[in-house]
């Protein structure tokens, strides 16, 4: 289990550890990158490596998996402590994943989870990746391998313990991929800087510089650029305040993301939603609750666990006004006509209308 989030500093890249991790003090970025290689029980590549890389930021830690992971060593991390946790699974099906079966729902997303990040990890190379600075036309093309990963790893294994037919499966599964790409998006960059929004893939958007982000390089006329970032740039400022600022404050850790995720996928009261469906949701938000209880009074002795449940149904109320800014950030390119430079998340707001 994991300890309490404390302002201890990461032993491996210097950022704010938020709890102890498989015996060390550590980030989640570090805590991760040392289960999945420990996980994939494959031996990593060195490549001109003298074994004394610089790994104390967000940037610096990925340029080399070598120097990482022995730090990992190095600090205490201990790889007795991955494997123990490690739950050995095939693919996912309905009788595999019952949501009915004595395991907790915890440790079935915990799996499913990990088979995204590991998916990410092989797909956009993360390992040898040297993270950048990203324009609109890099950022659509990763959203758009993103979502395929996300419905394959992920929202697939919801649908799989969701006890509906399939026709209502696949709408809950259309209907979870925005909300949760934005959730993801401020969950992954709460430990940086508000100013930059990381990528699945490692790059990231430089808000401060969206003239940059937003020009085309085939195009030698700045003017477009500049013109499409006076519409869209109150927009990223507004889900920075009301989404990504909201998560940073409250620090969610990787239970609790897991937990807000539920929550959007057994979403009820949609349009077309069937009584059936929403019963089963109904049940299953019931269900995560009492696990996300159980789990804050696990981990918060003294202070009463009832006031960060609140700060995490808050996280999903910012979620829902995120996806507000969203519809309205799509009305206003199909408006003005933003010469693609949309994000492919919009084709997909159609599907969602998440309460």
């Amino acid at each position: 289990m994991e300890s309490p989030p404390s302002l201890q500093i990461c032993g491996v890249c210097g950022e704010t550890a938020d709890a102890v991790h498989f015996g060390a003090h550590s980030c989640r970025a570090c805590a991760a990158f040392f289960r999945r290689k420990v996980a994939a029980g494959k031996p990593i590549q060195v490549s001109r490596c003298a074994g004394n890389c610089r790994l104390e930021n967000q940037l610096l830690r990925r340029l080399c998996a070598s120097c990482r992971y022995d730090k990992c060593i190095k600090i205490g991390m201990k790889t007795s402590a991955v494997l123990s946790r490690i739950i050995v699974k095939s693919e996912p099906s309905s009788s595999e994943f019952s949501p009915w079966m004595g395991e907790n729902l915890l440790d079935q997303m915990k799996v499913a989870y990990e088979r995204l990040e590991n998916a990410r990890s092989e797909v956009f190379n993360l390992e040898t990746r040297v993270p950048k600075t990203a324009n609109y036309k890099e950022l659509n093309e990763m959203c758009n391998i993103d979502i395929s990963l996300i419905k394959q790893h992920y929202s697939l294994f919801f649908q799989s313990i969701t006890p509906t037919d399939d026709d209502q499966r696949g709408f809950l599964g259309n209907h979870f991929i925005v909300p949760y790409a934005l959730l993801d998006g401020a969950f992954r960059s709460q430990d940086g800087d508000l100013d930059f929004f990381l990528m699945p893939n490692g790059d990231y958007v430089d808000i401060r510089n969206l003239d940059n982000f937003y020009q085309n390089p085939e195009e030698k006329d700045g003017s477009i650029a500049e013109s499409v970032t006076v519409l869209m740039k109150p927009y990223w400022m507004l889900n920075q305040r009301v989404l990504r600022k909201n998560v940073k404050e409250v620090k969610l850790d990787l239970s609790e993301y897991l937990f807000v995720s539920a929550l959007i996928f057994w979403d009820f009261g949609i349009p077309n939603q069937s009584d059936e469906c929403i019963k089963v949701c109904k049940t299953m938000r019931s269900r995560i609750f009492e696990e996300l209880t159980d789990y804050e009074k696990s981990i918060i002795k003294t202070d009463d666990h009832s006031l960060r449940v609140g700060e995490i149904v808050i996280v999903l109320q910012a979620v829902q006004k995120a996806l507000g800014i969203m519809h309205e950030c799509n009305d206003i390119s199909m408006v003005y006509n933003l010469y693609g430079r949309e994000c492919p998340l919009f084709k997909s707001t159609e599907l969602n209308e998440f309460k």
